[in-house]
C-alpha cells in the first residue's frame, strides 16, 4: 500500500492526503491509508512520518477509523484503497 496508489484510487492528491486540511473526505481517506497500512505491518511511526503526522496523530486517526467502520461512505473509500 503506498501513497501512489491510494491516491490513485480515491482521486485525490498526495499533497492532499499528506496536508493539513481537515474537510471530512480528507481526513477519511486519511484514516483509511493509516489502516491500510497498520494492516500492512508499519509501526505508527513510519505511517506517521509517510503522512507527515505525529505517531500519535496516527493512532487517533486508526481509532476513528474503527469508529466508521460500517459506515457506507467510509467502506467506499476503504475498498477503493485496499
Amino acid at each position: 500500500m503506498t501513497l501512489e496508489h491510494a491516491s490513485r484510487a480515491t482521486g485525490i492528491s498526495i499533497a492532499d492526503i499528506t496536508g493539513p486540511c481537515r474537510v471530512r473526505h480528507l481526513c477519511w481517506t486519511r484514516y483509511a491509508v493509516m489502516e491500510a497500512m497498520r494492516a500492512k505491518g508499519l509501526s505508527l511511526g513510519t505511517i506517521g512520518r509517510l503522512l507527515k503526522r505525529d505517531h500519535s496523530t496516527v493512532l487517533l486517526g486508526l481509532r476513528q477509523a474503527e469508529k466508521l467502520r460500517g459506515r457506507a461512505d467510509f467502506e467506499s473509500i476503504r475498498s477503493a484503497i485496499a
